[in-house]
């Protein structure tokens, strides 16, 4: 069991946040304010289609958070919550804090269609900080920077994620064939340029489900 010290995250860490709303829990994004040690935290009140989100008194969160090359989650209870105009939430002090190390090197193999540039191609593979890519054609020389946008759902809520996003080509190879007079396929490795904070935490998600039930 990891402690609180270990992560010691900063004013404005973005979080992952579910929330077991019916029978399938809620997947929202929000902010660290602050927190006072073993105490309370306080997050952002996470808002969405333009509306703050509903959050009861008491309420069991789940928070996941991104602190060096470790992901952390963390369960707390919702002890206020405070609207207008401030909009935002008071939670219990985490006591249940788990963590998993997602270096570079950790992939997790997926099924996920991609587009690079307006060509579709699948990844095969992930990582916090690139992809390998299968495509019917090569999409680009050595270095050669791209486009790339891609879905995958974020579990357990299955709801959908978008990353769009540069990315550098470091390789390129045609890939064996399996039929005699079959059409040439291609792998690439990539590596992602800078993603914003809520894609960071959304990808980091997707890495640490795939490898935690593999």
């Amino acid at each position: 069991m990891a402690t609180f010290k270990e992560i010691n995250p900063q004013v404005g860490a973005r979080l992952q946040m579910m929330l077991q709303h019916g029978a399938k829990p809620s997947i929202y994004y929000t902010e660290l304010i602050g927190y006072v040690d073993k105490e309370y935290l306080i997050v952002k009140m996470p808002f969405e289609n333009g509306l703050s989100i509903q959050v009861n008194t008491g309420e069991q969160v789940t928070l996941r958070i991104l602190a060096g090359v470790d992901v952390f989650t963390l369960t707390s209870r919702v002890k206020t919550v405070f609207k207008a105009p401030y909009y935002y939430i008071h939670l219990s002090f985490p006591t249940d804090i788990k963590s998993i190390a997602l270096r570079g090197a950790v992939r997790a193999k997926v099924n996920l269609p991609v587009q690079i540039n307006g060509v579709t191609g699948v990844i095969s593979d992930i990582s916090v900080t690139g992809a390998a890519i299968v495509a019917d054609n090569a999409l680009g020389g050595l270095n050669e920077e791209t486009l790339l946008s891609f879905d995958f759902p974020i579990k357990p809520s299955n709801q959908s994620a978008h990353i769009n996003t540069s990315a550098t080509i470091r390789s390129v190879q045609q890939l064996p064939s399996k039929k005699k007079d079959a059409p040439p396929r291609f792998t690439h490795g990539v590596s992602f340029h800078e993603l914003d904070l809520t894609s960071q935490v959304m990808l980091q998600n997707l890495v640490y489900e795939s490898t935690r039930l593999s």
